[in-house]
């Protein structure tokens, strides 16, 4: 081999050396595969050698993303997964909390609610009754005005006395200011007792008459609104027969000879 050939052969052999280190260089990163040179002789195809460093290459990169898939994707994807599920509970833990406070809210509203109406009804009720104690003192006058009436004349000559007539006219007014008011009477004649309604005074035996049937009245009752004001205070019949004449005669008549007896005896 003359000299020429052989200088233009060693060119060759270095520029392919020099080209080798430079790929070395590109791939000596972490990651990828390194060459080792002392396989590169003067006899190694250039092109072939490319190929297979070519090849070589790919799989290092196909390696290296295949690792980053396994990171980036599984383990990854498990770890944001689990901070997603930890982010929904969070989430569902602030609604049911929510849920609680806006409850509670609503019925301290419907409470408030409730004590404000309360509250009015309890004014409003001390407003209407502020009069009853006055009211009850008031029918003690009331009733003065119906005995008077009651042993007033009924003969036709009375009737046109102007005395009475202004009397009766009085009464009619008084009784329809108290109406006006709330104030009203009532009478438990002919009706059956009723405790709510009527303060029984005595029981009486009375002939045809039922049991607890009002059957005479003291005083008449008043009611102020729904009140009871003052209960009518009545004599109740106790449903049983009285006894006979003749026999209530002769027990008479036995205790009067008994006290006569005595007589005699502390006389002697």
């Amino acid at each position: 081999m003359s000299g020429p050939e052989k200088e233009l052969k060693d060119q060759k052999k270095e520029a392919s050396n020099e080209t080798l280190h430079q790929e070395a260089e590109k791939i000596s990163e972490p990651g990828t595969i390194e060459i080792d040179e002392s396989i590169l002789d003067g006899k190694s195809d250039l092109q072939k050698l490319a190929d297979e460093l070519g090849g070589e290459l790919e799989k290092a990169k196909e390696k290296e993303k295949s690792k980053e898939k396994g990171f980036f994707g599984r383990k990854k994807d498990a770890e944001s997964q689990k901070k997603i599920e930890k982010l929904l509970e969070t989430v569902k833990e602030k609604d049911e909390k929510i849920k609680e406070l806006e409850n509670s809210l609503k019925m301290m509203v419907a409470e408030n609610r409730n004590q404000k109406t309360r509250i009015e009804n309890e004014f409003r009720s001390k407003i209407k009754f502020a009069v009853e104690d006055f009211f009850r003192d008031f029918i003690t006058v009331k009733d003065d005005f119906d005995k008077a009436m009651d042993f007033a004349p009924k003969n036709e000559e009375a009737q046109n006395d102007p005395f009475l007539q202004g009397i009766r006219h009085i009464l009619s007014k008084t009784e329809s200011i108290m109406k006006k008011y709330g104030l009203e009477g009532y009478s438990g004649m002919g009706e059956q007792f009723d405790p709510a309604l009527h303060q029984a005074m005595s029981m009486v035996n009375v002939e045809g008459k039922a049991a607890n049937e009002i059957v005479a009245e003291y005083v008449r009752g008043y009611k102020y609104y729904e009140r009871i004001l003052r209960p009518s205070m009545v004599i109740v019949a106790s449903g049983n027969s009285p006894a006979p004449e003749k026999e209530a005669e002769e027990e008479k008549k036995d205790e009067a000879d008994n006290g006569s007896a005595e007589n005699e005896n502390n006389g002697q």
